[in-house]
């Protein structure tokens, strides 16, 4: 597996041996967006000899990170996303995207 989203980890803050049982050893990498209190959360986990990560950008409810291929080379992004429930917090998550997509 080249890469792995775990979403609504409830985890805050995410730990380097949090992210370590989950295995691949010396070959991973990863980004989190913490959870706040008992909600949300965002794990993003890559193998290092498939990846390279460029970039990436944390969000109230989104974690976006851009990659390369080592094979051949694209780039390309993948966002995470936590969805909230409260109405107010949807409306936000709405304007995230927003700016996320350039709008």
């Amino acid at each position: 597996m080249d890469l792995l989203c775990i979403q609504k980890t409830k985890i805050q803050p995410m730990s380097k041996g949090v992210v370590r049982s989950l295995g691949s050893g010396r070959f991973l990498d990863w980004r989190a967006l913490d959870a706040e209190g008992a909600a949300g959360g965002i794990l993003i986990c890559w193998d290092k000899r498939s990846l390279d990560i460029l970039d990436w950008e944390e969000g109230h409810f989104t974690l976006s990170c851009r990659f390369r291929n080592v094979e051949n080379g694209v780039v390309w992004v993948f966002t995470g996303v936590y969805g909230p429930f409260a109405k107010v917090e949807r409306d936000g998550l709405w304007e995230e995207f927003g700016v996320i997509w350039g709008d």
